[in-house]
């Protein structure tokens, strides 16, 4: 009778310790992805949303290596040329590109602006940004700084994400593809250690003063170059510096006196092409794209900010790093969305109807309260666990 009643109090306890490991894992899953949004959190996510997630009506170029679209966090974030029939071999808006219905391929000159497959380092360089920008956090595993816009992918550089002296004109055709198809802000996360010919500055200029606004990296150490690249060095250009999850600068990161703003790009996590994993990263690169994005949730609550009101907004509401004022490592600080947005709000009088245009799921907000909810359940799951232990050895003395 005694070996029975242990026995039915042993297997009430498994069943028990079962059912709370079938609550907890999914709380486990979790707090571990919470990780990947450290750097979109350090810039004021999801705190931003309050305000917007974004609109479609804002579409943002990515002049990079492709993007694969096939990506279940980006299906929703394609853009699409609305005067163009896929597929029937025709130029159907006259823009001279043949079934450009989701972008366009400069380096091959074709309409499929993919990256290459794996191993090629570039299969994952333009995924992984347009993942910071705008991933759909569907499947409760990652989420980008404006989820509702959309994205043109304009393939530009090569598999190894080099660029040669002869690949310049396809740059420049790229910028003006993006501001005759609507884009209200181009990401250019490349580099050039020297001067770029006169054409890219005229095509450069001529986006700004169309009022599209570019947003480029200061550039990597190991580069070659010891100082801000090009195209950030353009005074048109938003050069962006990268951070740590310490707010200090990458050490990767080049300093410059273009140097504007800085925001989290040492070890991040986005999503890579042709795989639905999270993937790290780091480097200026995947710093830029969240001040693309900002940029994004800004239009989005009044689509009329000229560029000037933008950088204006981006500097008198980051967050001061280094010595006080701009200096030449972190611009004029780090990157603060949430103040960026209810400066929108204030200096231009929108009401509050038109404040929350979009309201984020309980999917794609990063949840806050899952750190602490793991660790309470955690204890209660070490206690069961330990609980089991003293009962397995209490009837392994006494049978």
């Amino acid at each position: 009778m005694v070996c029975y009643s242990r026995l039915v109090k042993f297997t009430s306890l498994i069943s028990t310790i079962f059912i709370y490991s079938i609550l907890i894992h999914p709380i486990l899953i979790r707090a571990s992805n919470t990780a990947y949004y450290w750097n979109i959190e350090e810039v004021g996510i999801p705190d931003a949303w309050q305000y917007t997630q974004g609109s479609s009506d804002i579409i943002i170029a990515i002049i990079d290596s492709g993007i694969d679209f096939t990506h279940p966090d980006l299906e929703n974030s394609m853009w699409e040329n609305p005067g163009e029939i896929p597929n029937n071999g025709w130029d159907d808006d006259n823009n001279g590109y043949i079934d450009d219905y989701i972008g366009w391929d400069f380096l091959n000159n074709d309409n499929i602006p993919s990256p290459p497959p794996p191993p090629a380092s570039g299969s994952k360089h333009g995924t992984f940004i347009a993942g910071l920008i705008a991933g759909d956090d569907d499947d409760d595993i990652f989420v980008g700084v404006a989820p509702q816009v959309k994205i043109m992918s304009l393939r530009f550089l090569r598999p190894d994400l080099s660029f040669f002296v002869s690949d310049w004109p396809k740059l420049v055709n790229a910028i003006n593809y993006a501001v005759e198809n609507g884009a209200k802000i181009i990401n250019l996360s490349l580099q050039a250690n020297g001067v770029p010919p006169i054409e890219v500055y005229n095509a450069i200029r001529d986006a700004y003063q169309a009022g599209v606004i570019i947003v480029s990296v200061t550039g990597n150490r190991g580069s070659g170059s010891q100082l801000l690249t090009y195209p950030g060095n353009y005074s048109e250009v938003i050069a962006v510096s990268s951070t740590t999850i310490n707010q200090e600068i990458a050490n990767t990161s080049l300093p410059g006196e273009e140097n504007e703003i800085c925001a989290p790009g040492d070890n991040v996590y986005s999503i890579s092409g042709y795989t639905t994993s999270v993937v790290l990263g780091s480097g200026t690169s995947y710093a830029a794209p969240l001040v693309s994005g900002a940029i994004a949730l800004m239009l989005s609550l009044h689509l009329n900010l000229t560029n000037e009101e933008i950088r204006m907004i981006l500097h008198e509401t980051c967050i001061d790093l280094g010595s006080e004022g701009k200096d030449p490592e972190s611009g004029y600080g780090l990157l603060n969305i949430t103040s960026a947005l209810e400066r929108v709000v204030l200096d231009f009088n929108i009401s509050s109807s038109s404040v929350y245009p979009t309201i984020p799921s309980s999917d794609s907000a990063p949840d806050d309260s899952s750190v602490s909810n793991i660790f309470i359940l955690t204890v209660a799951y070490c206690i069961l666990i330990g609980i089991f232990i003293i009962f397995v050895r209490t009837y392994r003395k006494n049978p």
